[in-house]
């Protein structure tokens, strides 16, 4: 309770009985422990004397309860004018409240503020605690904890000041502010005693530290630990009737520090809300990982990323620029840019096939690290690497101009990027023997004077099939000692092997999707079969066997049929079964030789048939087959178009063993009634041996 000099208060008592209750009849004493500061009447009225703190106790039948009375104003019968505190100053004690362990020592510091804030003189003070025998305070303001139990510390100035401090003594289990502590040597670190209860308090003072081995590491008074040498200690701190210990290992001295990824001058760019991983440690000459080694961090802008030391990742927070530093003792720090961006910039293919002429447009977006879209890409720019093989626009639009490969750029405002390639081939491909080897060409139907070539070596490489979005070709090749099934980047680059068996593997036809290739497997002994295996050469699996032989198979544009030829009735007969191999069963009734399935985008089938030394083109719809037209020599290739336009097809007779004429026509023909074939111009002596839109 806190009253001015001449102010009343009264005070009340209750007493209870050992049940809890009330005892109405109770009469009380009233005492007060300093009556030249404070009294106190028969009926437990307080009146304030002079400036100071005492302690009330109302008393009955052995049993007493008290109250601390601060009287705060100026003493009676002083001169308030003369060495008087400015008006409106107060005296403050720093620290305002102590909690202390039995036996140890605090200073309180009084300070003196004027009204407006402002620091005066202090002068002489005066220190009382009101239970001594809890924690006593001498002159200088040194407050010494005695028994557990609660006092206040009272300080007066001479000009009439006076403020308080509550002590409460507490006797609390200690500990180390490290369980462990790992150095290098000549390294220190300082280790604090703290009370757990009090929420971590530090103590100072009156603490006895010692280390188990000074040849490794010592200790010093106040707790601060030098490492010495290589080795492991224990380093005791005893005090306030405890004592607690701590393990100190002293590691090999760094020799290199290792960093992941290194220093660049090009920035790490995340995206918001998105991670990475960013490690350091230290090794010994050796190249001893020395997990011990205690490498800081430090993140110059918290607000553009945080660090998960559990994890070593870093966290983008915000777009924006900032830096991270790993910092070792004895090293040069390590610092990364990290640039925070909206988003990682993301192109919807990785690689686009075009014919010249065609055009089609690259979709950008913004990705998380997940891949999921965070927001629109905003203005970007564009480039091609090649203008002469396409173009991009502004809106990513891409025009096909020439046959080749080209790279394709789309650019963030700020600084991420993202690339397709883009390859432009022409729209049929063809197997020629022109360079004496046979080779793969390429010819633009617009053009047919105009065979270019796209593998032509000294292997033997026939029946390239573009894929369905035209940026590969599987092709049969012998550039292994026998003809294997490859797949190359339609730029005629990259080449890699997917079949190694000692037969002979070719007349490979892509699925819609891409992802398989179904192909003719002969074996050396025995007769041809098919087979699929994924594009990237794994999982290669039978899809017919004998009786018969099976070959030259074509995929339906749903992907869940294919066609095929089989010899399984005796003559050549067209065939269909799902892409798994089963249910085969014949789809035509003729009884002459059929060869050449071809779907045509509605699903429909064309096939050929041999008939009196030539051969007709029929179209099968449903079960009703029709005549296309009719051509004078027996047909050796035959593709349609992707768009079911038209056909190409090569025709006439390949002399064998180098004797007699070899007449091969290559023709380019439209499926509308009526039309007539358009000759393709090829060199004398020159054979077609396969083709492919």
């Amino acid at each position: 309770m806190t009253l001015g000099v001449s102010q009343r208060q009264t005070i009340f008592a209750a007493a209870y009985d050992r049940q809890g209750n009330l005892i109405p009849s109770a009469k009380f004493t009233f005492w007060s422990s300093d009556t030249l500061i404070a009294k106190v009447g028969p009926d437990g009225t307080v009146v304030g004397v002079s400036p100071g703190l005492a302690k009330v106790e109302a008393r009955i039948q052995g049993r007493r309860a008290s109250l601390a009375v601060l009287i705060t104003g100026t003493e009676r019968g002083g001169d308030a004018g003369h060495g008087a505190a400015p008006p409106g100053s107060v005296l403050a004690l720093d620290p305002t409240s102590l909690v202390m362990l039995p036996g140890e020592s605090m200073t309180v510091v009084p300070q003196v503020m004027k009204e407006d804030g402002s620091p005066a003189a202090v002068g002489p003070v005066s220190w009382k605690s009101l239970r001594p025998e809890i924690a006593s305070v001498d002159s200088t303001g040194r407050v010494i904890a005695i028994a557990a139990g609660k006092s206040i510390i009272q300080a007066s100035t001479s000009n009439g000041l006076m403020a308080t401090a509550p002590v409460e003594v507490v006797p609390a289990e200690v500990a180390l502010s490290d369980s462990r502590l790992a150095l290098a040597p000549d390294e220190s670190d300082t280790l604090r005693i703290l009370v757990p209860a009090q929420g971590n308090r530090v103590i100072h003072g009156l603490v006895r530290w010692t280390s188990a081995d000074t040849g490794v590491a010592s200790v010093d008074s106040t707790g601060v630990v030098t490492a010495l040498g290589p080795g492991q200690t224990e380093v005791a701190a005893a005090g306030f009737g405890q004592e607690r210990r701590v393990s100190v290992l002293v590691y090999r001295t760094p020799q290199s520090l290792v960093v992941s990824p290194r220093q660049s001058a090009s920035p790490i760019q995340i995206p918001v809300k998105g991670t990475r991983s960013v490690t350091a440690h230290a090794e010994t000459a050796d190249s001893t990982p020395i997990p011990e080694a205690h490498i800081v961090w430090e993140v110059a802008d918290t607000g553009i990323i945080a660090r998960d030391s559990a994890k070593s990742t870093i966290i983008a927070k915000a777009p924006g620029t900032t830096t991270l530093t790993a910092r070792l003792r004895g090293f040069e720090p390590v610092v990364w840019n990290i640039q925070v961006v909206p988003g990682l910039l993301s192109l919807d293919r990785e690689r686009v096939g075009l014919a010249p002429g065609d055009r089609s447009t690259l979709a950008a977006r913004l990705l998380d690290d997940q891949g999921k879209a965070v927001g629109p890409t905003g203005a970007l720019g564009w480039v091609s690497a090649k203008p002469s093989v396409a173009t991009v626009a502004a809106t990513g639009e891409i025009t096909a101009i020439s046959p080749g490969r080209t790279t394709i750029t789309a650019s963030a405002p700020w600084g991420g990027k993202d690339s397709a390639e883009v390859y432009v081939m022409t729209d049929l491909l063809v197997a020629s023997n022109r360079g004496g080897t046979p080779g793969v060409y390429q010819i633009r139907s617009s053009n047919p004077d105009s065979l270019a070539p796209l593998l032509a070596d000294n292997s033997a490489n026939i029946q390239a099939v573009p894929s369905p979005d035209r940026t590969h070709v599987a092709l049969s090749s012998n550039r292994g000692g026998s003809f294997d099934l490859w797949v190359m980047d339609a730029d005629g680059r990259n080449l890699r092997r997917l079949t190694t068996d000692p037969g002979t593997e070719g007349e490979p036809a892509w699925t819609p999707d891409g992802s398989r290739i179904i192909y003719t497997a002969t074996p050396r002994t025995g007769l041809p079969q098919l087979a699929s295996i994924r594009a990237d050469g794994t999982d290669n699996r039978a899809l017919t066997a004998p009786p018969g032989g099976n070959s030259l198979a074509d995929v339906s544009p749903d992907g869940s049929t294919i066609a095929f030829v089989s010899t399984r009735d005796g003559n050549s007969k067209i065939f269909e079964m799902a892409l798994d191999g089963t249910g085969p069963h014949r789809v035509t009734k003729g009884s002459d030789r059929e060869s050449h399935p071809r779907f045509l985008p509605n699903g429909d089938l064309v096939y050929t048939v041999e008939k009196g030394g030539g051969s007709r083109l029929h179209r099968l719809t449903g079960e009703k087959a029709a005549t296309v037209f009719e051509v004078d020599q027996p047909v050796l290739a035959l593709d349609v178009s992707r768009d079911g336009s038209r056909v190409a097809y090569s025709a006439g007779k390949i002399a064998q063993g180098g004797k007699g004429k070899t007449r091969v026509a290559l023709m380019l023909r439209p499926l509308a009634a009526g039309s007539t074939p358009a000759p393709v111009p090829l060199r004398v002596g020159e054979q077609i041996l396969s083709l492919s839109f």
